[in-house]
């Protein structure tokens, strides 16, 4: 019997799901972070090792054949896709085929869109736009790191408010709520120990990103600039949005909203919404149809039969709702 295994790797944590061509769970479990570019090839064999024993535990005698997806984030750039291959590939107890190695985000789009042609976007600390068009092929605008690029996401809305905290110091800017909510939000004292751990890297891109519900809260409190920042983000993120829509060749088109900046702010993803139907009328956002780790496990099979059995694609159903 065949088995397809699927992984969603991300900075944090990383899951798995195991399911058989009949549509049984056969196994499942969590573990530590699996981002390519930030943990080493240690620990991520590691972490891998210990996440696929767990979901191994009490595999049946009769599973013969393994199918499998590792989505890893940061695996799209990674230079040694090669190596993270070779741990793939020693991790598996039975015979399978080569294991597929794609990016986090790619079987977000693959399961939010439950592999048919459409949209997705993600704004959380960075922000990208994915398309899939009607033959299959994956499309995208945006993404290139928070140095250069991330446009809309939660560290560009941080790095607005750090800009802002920095000319309100120096007179650039009136005296208002910049300074005083930024230091509070990093904990520092004042602007030269916040330049200090800037300049140090104790405070990084995350940090800086979670200064974004502060900007939220001051626009819903009436600050103009504050404000300002939010309609600029809604701007571009709509601008990555209308490119890959493009990229794809899309008449009508789903979209699916994914991240922390869009599904934790009501008054964000409200304004994203209603700028968009203004300005994309053929563009209709809705829920995401599948999770990512189910996104995972629709890739393993694909590639191994270029079809889901209908007990499998049941039981992948069940377990989105569950």
């Amino acid at each position: 019997m065949r088995a397809y295994l699927g992984i969603d790797g991300g900075g944090t944590r990383t899951r798995s799901l195991l399911v058989s061509e009949t549509g049984d769970i056969l196994g499942r479990a969590v573990a530590g972070p699996s981002n390519v570019q930030q943990v080493s090839m240690e620990t991520l064999r590691g972490n891998l090792q210990m996440l696929l024993d767990q979901t191994f535990t009490s595999l049946p005698d009769d599973i013969e054949y393994i199918s499998s997806c590792f989505g890893l984030a940061g695996a799209a750039s990674a230079k040694n896709k090669d190596e993270i291959r070779d741990i793939l590939v020693s991790l598996t107890p039975v015979p399978s085929e080569s294991p597929i190695l794609t990016s986090d985000a790619h079987i977000a789009l693959i399961g939010a869109l439950a592999n048919r042609p459409g949209l997705m976007l993600i704004a959380g600390t960075g922000s990208i736009c994915l398309g899939r068009d009607a033959e299959g092929l994956t499309h995208r605008t945006g993404g290139w790191g928070p140095s250069y690029d991330d446009l809309g996401s939660g560290s560009w809305i941080g790095k607005q408010a750090m800009q802002m905290t920095f000319q309100e110091s120096d007179g650039r800017r009136p005296t208002g709520p910049w300074q005083r909510n930024v230091l509070k939000r990093l904990r520092c004292a004042s602007i030269e120990e916040l330049l200090c751990k800037v300049k140090t890297g104790e405070i990084s891109n995350p940090h800086v990103a979670a200064l974004a519900p502060m900007v939220m809260q001051l626009a819903q409190a009436g600050v103009g600039a504050a404000d300002d920042i939010l309609n600029r983000a809604v701007e571009e993120l709509i601008r990555a949005v209308t490119v890959t829509h493009r990229k794809s060749k899309l008449g009508d088109a789903p979209l699916v909203l994914v991240g922390g900046l869009l599904e934790k702010s009501e008054l964000f993803r409200e304004r994203l919404s209603t700028a968009l139907q203004a300005t994309e009328p053929k563009i209709q956002i809705q829920k995401s149809l599948m999770s990512p780790i189910v996104g995972a496990v629709v890739v393993a099979c694909k590639k191994s039969n270029d079809g889901l059995p209908k007990e499998l694609e049941k039981a992948l159903t069940a377990e989105l709702a569950g």
